[in-house]
């Protein structure tokens, strides 16, 4: 989490260069035109693709972890995932800062929200786009995040720090400021290997990286017209259509979400208690 915390961070730092050295954070509408800002887009696309999992930064690590513990039925997820992902990031870093793809055209009517009364994220920049750049600070957290993959010792600190949180006899023992069952606090960790870097973890990493360059590479440059490029469309234009960028209708679909697995979660314990009677 420290590592994946560190990237997004970055990230997020990046596009607020972006926001004010041009008004805008929109893909589409920036096309090409942070060719000037070279090192901001090296920046982004090393964001993209530490995300993505690329060792040894501290993000890539955590995922190798998940996956050992998880198992190979879950390493197609993991992957997925993770292409879908950085590349995603890597697409918007081609186009802004390269021109990479065909150039920005109008999308078809209705595939676009109105966005009425959401904050526009266009607006003229409130200084001068001659000024250089702040990229330290974005560049700072991507050096913390590989730091926190590439020094074993750091690695080792954040995890024991987790186990202890996540000790349950320990915990409230700590709270305490005492014992609980004769258990001290941290007794009831898991003795876990040491964490680290393993060859099988390091290769999914450096896989999952190259995978970004596909989906990124589909979205940029297969043609508009062929037959899966209309068949995606035909399919992701009602899901945008469903993102209105309005805080309250995100916030309705995330209890309607709840409330539903809510049901089925109590729908299959009563099942199990009615198959157990």
């Amino acid at each position: 989490m420290a590592g994946h915390g560190c990237a997004k961070a970055a990230l997020f730092g990046l596009c607020g260069v972006l926001l004010d050295q041009y008004g805008s954070v929109d893909e589409h509408g920036l096309h090409g035109k942070a060719r000037a800002h070279r090192a901001v887009g090296l920046l982004f696309a090393l964001g993209a693709l530490t995300l993505a999992g690329l060792p040894p930064f501290g993000a890539g690590l955590g995922k190798a972890l998940g996956e050992e513990a998880a198992g190979h039925a879950l390493l197609p997820v993991f992957l997925l995932t993770s292409a879908v992902t950085g590349g995603a990031l890597l697409r918007a870093a081609a186009r802004i800062f390269w021109g990479a793809g065909r150039p920005p055209r109008t999308g078809p009517a209705g595939a676009e929200t109105s966005g009425e009364g959401k904050e526009p994220e266009v607006r003229e920049p409130r200084r001068s786009a001659h000024h250089p750049p702040t990229v330290v600070v974005p560049a700072v957290l991507l050096l913390l995040g590989l730091l926190v993959g590439a020094v074993p010792a750091l690695a080792q600190s954040l995890g024991h720090g987790a186990e202890l949180f996540t000790d349950q006899a320990g915990y409230p023992a700590a709270a305490g400021g005492g014992t609980a069952g004769g258990r001290t606090p941290g007794s009831g960790a898991v003795e876990r290997a040491p964490l680290g870097w393993t060859a099988a973890g390091a290769g999914l990493g450096l896989a999952s990286a190259a995978l970004v360059c596909l989906p990124a590479g589909a979205a940029l440059w297969w043609p508009s017209g062929a037959a899966p490029g209309r068949r995606a469309s035909a399919v992701l234009v009602p899901l945008r259509r469903l993102h209105s960028g309005l805080v309250g209708d995100y916030l309705a679909w995330l209890v309607g979400d709840y409330l539903a697995w809510s049901a089925v979660g109590m729908a299959a314990l009563l099942l199990a208690v009615a198959l157990q009677a």
